[in-house]
């Protein structure tokens, strides 16, 4: 089994240190890979991602993002939740990163969201996916 959230974190994080200014997602990207990818242009932390089709099948590409001096936007991403460790929140227990200038990425019933979402509308918690900052 792979884990294709991961797989598209690292090789984001890898394009970033390489200082790429787009990375490819080779593999079928599922939903939740789409989602996590709008809600970092949504916040700033890539400038987008298209979709290009070959040889028949859909595939990604993340559109990264640099400020003025060449420096990556994204300074850290990590992966929280992972298959075979589920790590699961209460709103009221989360922290906030980087003095507010960082996000969780969590899955609720509502569907993937931030934390300051969560917090905002008192959705209770969730899944923690992943964070960056």
């Amino acid at each position: 089994m792979r884990d294709v959230v991961s797989d598209m974190i690292t090789r984001i994080r890898n394009g970033q240190k390489a200082n790429l200014l787009e990375v490819p997602l080779f593999f079928p990207t599922p939903k939740i890979c789409i989602n996590i990818l709008k809600i970092l242009e949504d916040e700033g932390f890539i400038r987008g991602f298209t979709k290009k089709i070959i040889n028949e099948r859909i595939h990604l590409v993340v559109l990264l993002k640099y400020d003025n001096w060449q420096a990556p936007i994204i300074k850290k991403i990590e992966r929280i939740s992972k298959p075979g460790q589920r790590f699961f929140c209460k709103s009221k227990h989360l922290w906030k990163l980087n003095n507010g200038l960082g996000i969780f990425i969590i899955s609720t019933p509502l569907g993937l969201t931030t934390d300051f979402i969560v917090r905002q509308y008192g959705l209770g918690g969730g899944e923690v996916i992943c964070y960056v900052e």
